[in-house]
């Protein structure tokens, strides 16, 4: 390999906070759109969400004549493959991602894991990625156990003998609604800062454009593993100022 290939978890304890949706996006805007060599690691064991995402996109595109045009013209203009997704344990997540990233010239490989820390071997892969990414929303149930995530996997490795590669953990705000509870929003960012937990400043909000996949009898898509989400569709989601923020957190694409 010529560069450092980062491994980044997305993880959340909490189920429902679109973790899957998320690795699919970045992945897809990273890989096509700013020229980065991604891939993905599915430990939604044994459904693989994401590796079942890229079968029905290979099946949508096969039958409709419309998206074979659409990957067509992609590769006249990026000359690049989809990224592989691959299934696998959460045990097995890190030894999967450096297979992948031996196999080639990767900057960034998104390992997205099962929805709670005590599944098999969360633990051992969150430790042992350089970064964790975790979308939270602003819901008392769900933040008492984003920062119950937080803290365990933070008390985890200060008790930990050998020095973990985990760098940080990344939060951030997703599914923001137009009247979202704005009290809860600002008294848990005061906790986060208080807990010294790193928070974006880019937020995500709640649209249902981030649910859309393609199918051979609709043109309208936004989450899809084999082309980035639309020019027209990126306008107003967020996701290109999450992307931009995590470039320069990251320092991707830099050798």
């Amino acid at each position: 390999m010529s560069k450092e290939t980062l491994f980044v978890a997305i993880s959340n304890q909490k189920g429902g906070v679109g973790k899957s949706a998320l690795s699919v996006v970045l992945a897809s805007y990273f890989h096509f759109e700013k020229g980065l060599n991604v891939a993905i690691v599915d430990c939604d064991s044994p459904q693989h969400s994401l590796v079942r995402m890229r079968e029905r996109d290979k099946k949508a595109v096969s039958n409709s004549a419309y998206y074979r045009q659409l990957i067509k013209q992609q590769w006249n203009q990026v000359q690049k493959k989809a990224y592989p997704i691959v299934g696998f344990t959460a045990e097995k997540a890190r030894e999967a991602a450096d297979a992948i990233a031996a196999s080639g010239d990767y900057d960034l490989i998104f390992v997205d894991l099962p929805g709670t820390v005590e599944s098999t071997g969360v633990f051992r892969t969150i430790v042992n990625m350089d970064y964790v990414l975790t979308p939270t929303v602003p819901d008392l149930i769900v933040m008492q156990s984003t920062l119950s995530f937080a803290t365990t996997v933070l008390d985890h490795i200060k008790k930990m003998e050998n020095t973990p590669l985990l760098k940080d953990i990344f939060f951030f705000w997703n599914k923001l609604k137009k009247r979202t509870n704005v009290e809860i929003l600002r008294s848990y960012s005061e906790v986060m800062r208080e807990l010294h937990l790193t928070v974006l400043d880019s937020t995500l909000p709640d649209l249902c454009r981030y649910e859309k996949e393609i199918t051979h009898a609709k043109r309208a898509f936004f989450r899809c593993t084999l082309m980035p989400p639309p020019a027209r569709q990126l306008e107003g989601s967020g996701l290109v100022e999450l992307a931009e923020e995590l470039i320069v957190k990251l320092k991707l694409g830099q050798s």
